[in-house]
């Protein structure tokens, strides 16, 4: 049964200082699953963790197919100025 999970993904590109972070909604088995779903969508030089698993609330705000398995969202990040 496949179930939400919330994950961080952090890619790393050479050259750059720090990788690239951002959050991703992911419908996957289990938490391993999530990690691997996610990195294969974001590419080689990925790393994910999750963080937690979604409400059922979440799955439905996010708008996930919970029989679509391996379905990846990447979610806005917000830019704040200083």
């Amino acid at each position: 049964m496949n179930k939400g999970y919330g994950v961080t993904i952090k890619v790393s590109q050479p050259g750059d200082p720090e990788p690239t972070t951002a959050p991703l909604v992911v419908v996957a088995r289990d938490e391993r699953d999530a990690e691997v779903v996610a990195e294969k969508a974001a590419g080689p030089n990925a790393h994910a963790e999750t963080l937690r698993e979604l409400t059922e609330e979440e799955i439905l705000e996010y708008g996930l197919d919970m029989n679509a398995h391996g379905t990846a969202k990447a979610l806005p990040i917000l830019h704040f100025n200083k």
